[in-house]
């Protein structure tokens, strides 16, 4: 991954307060990530602070607030397909594989001349990333550009269908899904990329995919997406008209 910024003036923010339990959790993690290879100390004079996101499982998960940066960041052009056409594609199928990709992000490198930029600061210490970090506005089509890259092949053959870290495998029957799976197996298993098994769901004839329910070759909004927004307010101006629809179509 290449980054590139519009000027050379660096971006500085010291490290937001922690309390101690948060402070623990935030070092374990990065004690985590040193040792995994995927940041490294630092002593950039880039400096962006973090902040804890709570998970549905009531854990926190530590990301880097680039938002200063992102300003700064010339866009990576490459584009991410339309959710829409995506599912479009699943018409034919009966029945249906999912793949999610583990920390996909963390599969692709930071060029070396442009790991300084994405340091970050807690109260314990400086460090920056080895491999793309999440938060970076340019993160998401660096991606994209990368499984294409391994994947291109079996998109073009569809025998696989990708939006980000999710993949998904549609199949006329299980025969053909297994045969399938397979030549997809084939290529993380040569490229080393892990697989979240918990969340895959195999030669099933009905499943959920980016909050779509499929199945029988039809695709409708899950029902937590149908919930999510018949519980959203009445939007009452083109601001709030604007959420409503990114929350609708997403």
């Amino acid at each position: 991954m290449r980054i590139i910024l519009k000027d050379d003036v660096p971006v500085y923010q010291p490290a937001r307060r922690l309390s101690f339990p948060e402070n623990q959790a935030v070092n374990k993690q990065i004690d985590e990530w040193l040792d995994q290879g995927i940041v490294r100390q630092s002593s950039s004079e880039y400096a962006s602070p973090i902040v804890l996101v709570k998970k549905k499982d009531g854990t926190a998960r530590l990301c880097v607030d680039y938002r200063k940066l992102n300003r700064k960041l010339v866009k990576d052009r490459f584009p991410l397909p339309l959710i829409e056409d995506v599912l479009d594609k699943l018409q034919d199928a009966k029945v249906y594989s999912t793949l999610d990709l583990k920390n996909g992000f963390f599969h692709v490198e930071v060029n070396e001349d442009c790991k300084h930029f994405t340091s970050f600061v807690v109260p314990d210490g400086q460090f920056e990333f080895n491999m793309v970090p999440f938060g970076l506005s340019t993160s998401p089509s660096v991606f994209q550009r990368y499984v294409y890259s391994i994947f291109r092949e079996l998109m073009r053959k569809g025998i696989v269908i990708i939006y980000m870290d999710d993949l998904i495998i549609p199949a006329k029957d299980e025969d053909e899904g297994i045969e399938k799976l397979k030549k997809v197996f084939e290529v993380t298993s040569k490229y080393g990329l892990e697989i979240k098994f918990k969340k895959c769901q195999f030669l099933r004839r009905r499943v959920e995919f980016l909050g779509h329910v499929v199945e029988n070759g039809t695709v409708r909004p899950s029902v937590a997406k149908t919930i999510a927004v018949k519980k959203f307010p009445v939007p009452t101006t083109v601001k709030q008209v604007v959420v409503f629809l990114s929350v609708f179509y997403n």
